[in-house]
């Protein structure tokens, strides 16, 4: 029999989720620190490279390949996806606050969903195509038209979604083969990091020793993440863990705040909700349909 939790499952799966977000909001909110003394492109090598290494003791016991030969082509599209992603998402973090950038994370579903209509053939019907575009006014108001930051800088993070939500559909088709999680994780990586390095070397700065535990800790926050949202999914369908997603935000607000001096405006927070409220009804309405679908073949 299964070992009794004092936790209820629903609970239990929140925290894991909430825990993994918290990870990621605190990694996006120490890459806005480091950016004021490194490069962005320095700060994604090392997060790259350090994440490459801290997956060896997965890979090494189970003699697996961080980049197996079969669907390479794949494998490194979806590399080169993550490539334009981490530079967007980390030059987005050192030009704006770490609030606005994970707020406009928060368009990655829509765009997962808008990509495999395009891409995949999955019907899009009007009720999703609605939250679409709500959620893109939302981005909107977050980047504050006529504010103080400029349409380009706000479009990176935007962009990274769109790069983001491409990889995920690649990572779904390949997992859909029979790809090893371990090695859809640990693939990225090391595609990745070789490939930010050229990039890197331009405006390098000379490394120091608070650089480097930066970047190693900003991975394993990473790395982390990875792991809670792995056991959350685990107890939980991903669409009744969606509206947890704005812990990522809360965390990422309090950094800002405490370390940064950094207060958001009312624009990030109507924003943001926005996006993330159109974000969870798409998550939760496919659920819905994956459910019906799965009833009918039965």
């Amino acid at each position: 029999m299964p070992a009794r939790t004092a936790i209820p499952v629903p609970i239990l799966a929140a925290l894991w989720y909430a825990a993994a977000l918290g990870c990621w909001g605190l990694a996006a909110g120490l890459i806005r620190y480091a950016a004021v003394d490194m490069p962005a492109l320095q700060i994604g090598f090392l997060r790259a490279l350090f994440g490459a290494l801290l997956m060896l003791p997965w890979l090494v016991p189970q003699r697996i390949a961080p980049v197996p030969r079969r669907h390479m082509g794949l494998y490194m599209a979806r590399g080169l996806l993550e490539v334009v992603a981490i530079a967007c998402w980390f030059s987005a973090l050192a030009l704006m606050q770490a609030a606005d950038v994970v707020a406009l994370g928060f368009t990655l579903p829509l765009f997962a969903t808008l990509l495999a209509a395009l891409f995949l053939g999955e019907r899009l019907r009007l009720r999703r195509g609605i939250a679409i575009l709500v959620g893109l006014i939302g981005a909107v108001l977050v980047m504050k038209p006529g504010g103080q930051n400029m349409a380009w800088i706000a479009a990176l993070p935007i962009a990274t979604s769109i790069c983001a939500a491409a990889s995920r559909i690649i990572s779904r088709h390949l997992a859909q083969r029979g790809e090893p999680m371990v090695t859809l994780v640990a693939s990225l990586g090391f595609i990745t990091a070789p490939l930010l390095f050229p990039l890197s070397l331009w405006g390098w700065e000379p490394l120091t020793l608070a650089g480097v535990a930066i970047g190693f800790v900003i991975a394993t926050l990473s790395l982390i993440g990875h792991v809670f949202m792995v056991r959350a999914l685990r107890l939980e369908e991903a669409s009744a863990l969606a509206p947890y997603e704005f812990s990522q935000l809360l965390v990422a607000v309090a950094f800002g705040i405490a370390v940064l001096g950094e207060w958001p405006d009312r624009w990030t927070w109507i924003g943001s909700t926005v996006i993330l409220g159109a974000a969870v009804y798409i998550v939760r309405r496919e659920a819905a349909l994956a459910r019906q679908r799965a009833q009918g073949a039965g």
